[in-house]
């Protein structure tokens, strides 16, 4: 196991698992991690309590493409749906962990999604979940689940997305020599894989600590990383948006950060929310 996982111990991953395109990269990438640190892989699939609800009221219907009037939604028809898509799940993770050898249990709940993933999910010490869900007003920023474990859980989240292959993307880490920020530059370094380029992205707390951070950081980087590229950003920014932009300019990957340097906690969250890469957010 790489030595910085063992700083923030990473015994138990949990990732959410709804079928989606973004939980099926979601899977990818926390099967690929757990083999990484030798971690348990739970996959957690949740029956959604509104959807049951929803059902049962008599003025409820849905319109299908193939049917020229509006159908009553069949419970039945969609408690049977429900557990055919955690079946579908559930192999998805036996193929996937399965391939990388790694130790995997399947947990079906049913309840509010984003409460029932954080709950099934506190036993673990990372949280995967995709940034968006199913729904089609969730194409940007974070999905309510996302958002939720965001805010509610106390867990290292790593938001997913599709389209991203770990073995060829770049990481990025946001440093701004806060005990934390070291913490995510050790995890970002071991996340590298041979021949990416690692960005460090330097947030000084004012005008003239760039050197002496560029200088704290290349003591903590081995002599034989491959690749390491510098950016400096301006002091004091606490704006979530230009941080984006100014990570946007530094190349794209996998970004990771916590939200516990010298920056406050709600510019951390909106960047999470603002910037589309995948995130890792580390926490104490």
């Amino acid at each position: 196991m790489p030595e910085q996982f063992k700083n923030i111990l990473i015994r138990h991953i949990a990732v959410a698992l709804d079928c989606s395109p973004q939980s099926m990269a979601s899977l990818s990438a926390a099967a690929e991690l757990a083999r990484m640190t030798d971690a348990d892989l739970t996959g957690i699939f949740v029956e959604d309590i509104n959807l049951l609800r929803m059902a049962e009221l008599p003025f409820t219907h849905e319109i299908r493409i193939y049917t020229p009037e509006p159908e009553k939604i069949d419970l039945s028809r969609l408690e049977r749906s429900l557990k055919l898509q955690a079946r579908e799940a559930e192999e998805a993770l036996e193929r996937i962990a399965g391939q990388l050898m790694v130790r995997h249990t399947f947990r079906v709940c049913r309840g509010m999604v984003p409460a029932e993933v954080t709950a099934a999910s506190v036993e673990a010490d990372l949280l995967v979940l995709g940034r968006s869900g199913r729904s089609p007003s969730c194409r940007k920023g974070l999905g309510s689940t996302a958002r939720w474990a965001l805010s509610e859980s106390a867990k290292h989240i790593l938001f997913m997305r599709t389209g991203f292959r770990q073995e060829q993307e770049s990481v990025l880490v946001l440093y701004d020599g806060s005990k934390a920020s070291k913490t995510a530059l050790g995890i970002a370094e071991s996340l590298v894989h041979k021949g990416n380029t690692l960005h460090i992205l330097l947030l000084p707390q004012a005008d003239g600590d760039e050197n002496m951070l560029e200088k704290e950081v290349s003591g903590l980087i081995p002599s034989d990383m491959l690749r390491v590229e510098f950016h400096f950003l301006p002091p004091d920014v606490t704006d979530s948006k230009i941080l984006a932009r100014y990570i946007r300019m530094a190349g794209s990957g996998l970004l990771v950060l916590s939200d516990h340097m010298n920056i406050p906690t709600e510019t951390v969250h909106s960047l999470v929310c603002d910037i589309d890469y995948p995130v890792l957010l580390v926490r104490r």
